[in-house]
């Protein structure tokens, strides 16, 4: 399962997918998503890919065309004091286990933020992660196991809660529950 952030990982996952030997399943966005990566830029299958690092007192967790929006809260987060790292979880299966791991070691809570069901998708991944191998504090952003209207992308990201404000506050709000 594959969830590419723009235009560019659209193509690159495709050649990387080639060489898969089962069936492949791609989300893909509406295609007016910002740029995310230069053109070229390879998706490498099953690995995460640290974003932007501002520091380790949250990890945000994200794919697909909603990256932006994550790396826009860090950058806010940064300015209020907490230090984020955003980390692409561009492949859900296979997952990076030992990459999620490590990240979740380092920072010690977490925020996955993805337009997907909240179940069953990178928040249930990393949950899972989180029980078997890091504890951690983990908040999880998406659709809260409802279905979505129709409309424009930005506007249902904001009407269901994953607005650049409510990333923020969401990860302030992980923070203090640290232990």
């Amino acid at each position: 399962i594959l969830c590419p952030a723009d235009g560019g990982q659209v193509k690159a996952a495709m050649k990387a997918s080639v060489d898969i030997a089962g069936p492949v399943y791609i989300r893909i966005g509406s295609g007016r998503e910002e740029k995310v990566f230069p053109d070229g830029t390879p998706f490498e299958l099953g690995k995460i890919r640290i974003l932007k690092s501002y520091g380790n007192d949250v990890a945000l967790f994200c794919n697909g065309f909603i990256i932006n929006r994550v790396l826009k809260a860090a950058a806010e987060l940064e300015e209020l004091g907490v230090h984020a790292t955003v980390v692409e979880v561009a492949t859900l299966k296979p997952l990076d286990v030992e990459g999620i791991t490590a990240v979740l070691g380092t920072c010690g809570c977490a925020v996955t933020i993805e337009d997907h069901n909240v179940i069953g998708g990178l928040g249930s991944a990393v949950a899972e992660v989180i029980a078997e191998n890091a504890p951690a504090v983990l908040a999880r952003l998406g659709l809260q196991d409802t279905y979505a209207e129709s409309g424009y992308a930005d506007e249902l990201l904001d009407a269901y809660g994953m607005s650049v404000g409510e990333i923020v506050r969401t990860a302030q709000k992980t923070v203090g529950k640290k232990r």
